[in-house]
């Protein structure tokens, strides 16, 4: 299914590369020049605030921030290098978590809950993106259903977020259990067993330490606010100074391809760019040019997450 999926990437990839023109994207690729680097600190720092996030999302285990970059930085690099986003590089976290003496069901629960806070910040990121593009009817008619569907789920997520931060009632299990109807009363209760003793520890994160998920949430935002920094130097070095809600269309709206199960967003994230780019008045080979910055500077970052993964 895997290979199937990056296959459809591929071919998307392809399709839009073709569209835009390959010989107007490398020369875009080439405009972008010294701006690169620029681009590619702005995202180190990015990556270093989300570290500063998971330390705080750790409840009381003391951790050096030097050590929690470093384990950051792997993640890094078991996510640009091996294409599985966070489904691989997550739990890899919380491993190197555990192996710092951290046990495992607050290892595990603190890198869940430093994701769930950017899952947060990254859905209202998107559902403000969606209602700007529908307000202004800045999508084609085909593509504003989608756009409704989207608004819908980041709502929806965040709402079912503050509720189980306020009511402190986890929302995880009792859908395993529920579960028990499509996959046997067995794997149901497995299942939620293996997930109870973390989903207790995020639960309890949200509801009885209100102060240090403001303080995660914030530096959620801080990393957000830096994307959108680098979003913006991108376009400027390619010809484009763009306002910040335009800025926010493009990193919001672009927060839509996680939703692709396609290893890597590969392709889905370079067409959804593309869309949004024309969507906010650019040439669509803006947006693809801007993806492919991203996923270069994502592999070099990881490539020195690998550095420091293998220098330990």
């Amino acid at each position: 299914m895997r290979v199937l999926l990056l296959a459809a990437g591929v071919s998307i990839f392809a399709v839009v590369v073709w569209l835009a023109g390959p010989r107007l994207v490398l020369e875009m690729l080439w405009r972008v020049g010294w701006s690169f680097p620029l681009a590619a600190g702005v995202y180190a720092g990015q990556v270093a605030v989300r570290a500063a996030a998971l330390r705080h999302s750790v409840l009381g285990q003391p951790l050096r921030y030097a050590d929690v970059l470093r384990i950051r930085l792997s993640g890094e690099a078991v996510e640009w290098l091996t294409f599985t986003g966070p489904f691989l590089a997550e739990p890899t976290k919380g491993v190197l978590l555990k192996a710092h003496g951290i046990p495992a069901a607050v290892a595990f629960a603190a890198v869940a809950t430093e994701y769930l806070m950017y899952l947060v910040v990254s859905s209202a990121a998107n559902a403000a993106a969606m209602g700007l593009l529908l307000w202004g009817g800045l999508l084609p008619a085909a593509a504003r259903p989608a756009a409704i569907v989207l608004l819908a789920a980041a709502t929806g997520f965040l709402a079912a977020t503050a509720a189980a931060a306020i009511t402190g009632i986890g929302l995880i299990v009792p859908i395993l259990r529920a579960s028990r109807v499509a996959i046997g009363a067995r794997r149901a209760q497995s299942a939620a067993g293996a997930v109870a003793p973390v989903e207790r520890v995020i639960v309890a994160f949200l509801h009885e330490h209100p102060r240090r998920l403001v303080e995660v949430v914030l530096l959620e935002c801080a990393a957000l606010a830096l994307l959108m920094a680098e979003v913006r130097i991108v376009m400027a070095a390619l010809g484009f100074v763009l306002t910040w809600p335009n800025v926010l269309i493009l990193e919001g709206g672009a927060k839509s391809a996680s939703a692709a199960f396609v290893p890597g967003q590969f392709g889905v994230s370079e067409a959804l760019y593309a869309l949004l780019a024309g969507a906010v008045g650019v040439p669509a080979a803006t947006g693809l040019t801007l993806a492919l910055v991203r996923r270069l500077r994502g592999l070099l970052v990881g490539l020195v997450g690998l550095g420091v993964t293998r220098a330990r």
